[in-house]
């Protein structure tokens, strides 16, 4: 259950769970629970399906690179480490396929009782433990490794004991069915407790001795009374997966989610440097790329540390902390709100000393408040600036100051073009029941700017350019930072369309296409439209000739 929580980690915010409702594999609410591993055998399936479409998908993209390089092509493990190393969505699904198949030849080894394969899955596992915080399981699985790896030479007799697969458990006859010792403990108790459980046992010590005594007898004798009764399906030694049902309906969810993820874009032929969803197209933070980049090697240098430093060096005891990586990933932390009692002491504090100085000062001279405050005596003013932040007001405050200066005309004024503010416009059009940026601009946007355009003979669209470093970007800041998605026809729009365009990259790249779905349009006799796209201009319709003066 701990490797399908690592996964579930790794997995969250990536837009697996939605993909596996997409191709009707399971529900919602079932989908998100596979995150937590809440039913280890539905998530374990689930994991099984999601292994095999990779894979597949995987060889999709290859035949196509194969098509496109027909000189000298890389072999498949070639092409897909040199892929992992350029491209981040590549790799982020090379990781996942990997942990998902370190997960499966973990139950492969306790299923066929192959212990060589058991230490080598948890040699493996422990390495994801590491890297995503699991802390208990990070300390004690390398432990266990190690145990294991040192019973030919402290205690031979029960390493090969071991190796005959007697560290599982059969109770079958049926292929690929070991289970592990404490699972069959679990069995065991669960045989005990079917006749009334231990209910009100606890509170009386004598019968609960006795039940704990007669208990595993009593189970051990219902179990060979049970066997005694021998029937075709207990002598059966095929595994119950083995049934044309069960293969078909693997198949036909595994070819399923391969055409939903091949319909939404096939990660392993994405040629970007972009850390993408699966369905939203929602873009990763830099932060998030790196750690895609070192998870797998801050978890193996964090293992052979650990296994230096606390089982060979002894240089630390076993129990000490370790130290949480706490790596952003697509489902990353909320960041702490922090209180604004700080900033109020802290001005306290500043105002204390203030006034403590120009004490101090008008005992020696005389004290002139005016000549005091003309200067400048703290780092801030407080009249600029909100414990270091400047003060910001409302635009609209200046519009009764700006009405008093010029003179109020109740006609409006014949033009032959207008000139329009393309983000004003994009703030006051809401997609509405527009789906993804297509439908938006053909639905919403376009047919706005063909109402304005019968009113003039031409109109100039001129977009925002957002400049890092300017004052402009400070304030945007402060409103906070909406979740980058990628903008492309086909792509949903976002439920939240104000947090949506707080992102200034996800606001260039939405007026650029909207720049370019304009372009394409075509106008009726001589109008025109003329918009800015970045630092270039698109025409509609598009001419060559010089744009006639305006009034």
């Amino acid at each position: 259950m701990a490797a399908l929580k690592a996964a579930g980690n790794l997995l969250q915010g990536s837009g697996w769970t939605d993909a596996l409702v997409s191709a009707e594999i399971a529900s919602s609410g079932t989908a998100d629970s596979f995150l937590t591993a809440a039913h280890v055998k539905r998530t374990r399936y689930a994991h099984q399906v999601t292994a095999a479409s990779l894979s597949i998908l995987q060889h999709i993209a290859y035949r196509k690179y194969l098509q496109s390089e027909p000189e000298q092509p890389m072999e498949f493990s070639t092409w897909t480490a040199a892929s992992s190393k350029e491209y981040p969505l590549f790799q982020y699904w090379c990781l996942v396929l990997e942990i998902e198949l370190d997960i499966l030849g973990f139950v492969q080894a306790i299923r066929e009782a192959n212990f060589p394969r058991y230490v080598a899955s948890l040699q493996q596992l422990v390495i994801w433990y590491f890297a995503l915080d699991h802390t208990h399981y990070s300390r004690w699985i390398p432990v266990h490794i190690r145990d294991m790896l040192e019973l030919p030479h402290t205690h031979p007799s029960i390493a090969r004991e071991f190796q005959a697969g007697k560290f599982t458990v059969q109770k079958t006859l049926r292929v690929f069915s070991a289970m592990a010792i404490d699972q069959a403990h679990e069995q065991n108790n669960r045989n005990i407790k079917d006749d009334g459980g231990a209910v009100g046992l606890t509170e009386t010590p004598v019968a609960l001795q006795r039940w704990m005594v007669a208990g595993p007898e009593i189970a051990r004798l219902v179990t060979e009374f049970e066997d005694g009764f021998t029937t075709v399906e207990n002598q059966s030694t095929h595994h119950h997966e083995q049934s044309p049902t069960h293969q078909t309906r693997f198949k036909t969810n595994v070819q399923a989610l391969v055409n939903v993820i091949e319909n939404q874009g096939n990660p392993f032929e994405e040629k970007s440097k972009d850390l993408l969803t699966l369905t939203t197209k929602d873009l990763a933070s830099p932060a998030v790329v790196k750690s895609v980049r070192d998870i797998k090697t801050i978890g193996q240098q964090q293992y052979t540390t650990f296994v230096q430093e606390r089982l060979i060096e002894r240089s630390k005891p076993l129990k000490e902390t370790i130290a949480q990586n706490k790596l952003p990933l697509f489902k990353e932390r909320k960041p702490r709100l922090t209180s604004n009692t700080k900033g109020k002491l802290a001005a306290a504090r500043n105002d204390s000393q203030l006034f403590s100085r120009l004490y101090i000062g008008c005992q020696n001279r005389d004290g002139d408040l005016d000549n005091f405050f003309e200067h400048e005596n703290q780092a801030y003013p407080p009249s600029l600036t909100d414990n270091g932040n400047m003060r910001h007001g409302t635009k609209s405050d200046l519009l009764g100051c700006m009405e008093q200066l010029v003179d109020v005309q109740s006609e409006h004024p014949q033009a032959t073009v207008l000139i329009l503010d393309g983000a004003v416009i994009v703030q006051m059009l809401k997609p509405g029941a527009a789906k993804t940026f297509l439908e938006y601009s053909q639905t919403v946007f376009i047919p706005y700017i063909r109402s304005q355009l019968n009113k003039v003979s031409r109109i100039d669209i001129v977009w925002d350019v957002y400049v890092p470093n300017s004052l402009k970007a400070s304030t945007r800041s402060q409103r906070g930072t909406g979740t980058r998605r990628r903008v492309l026809p086909g792509v949903t729009i976002p439920g939240n369309w104000q947090a949506f365009l707080r992102n200034d990259a996800n606001k260039s790249e939405l007026f650029v296409f909207l720049a370019q779905q304009v372009a394409r349009e075509e106008v009726a006799g001589s109008k025109k439209v003329i918009l800015t796209s970045g630092e270039d201009v698109l025409c509609c319709p598009s001419e060559d000739a010089a744009i006639p003066l305006c009034t």
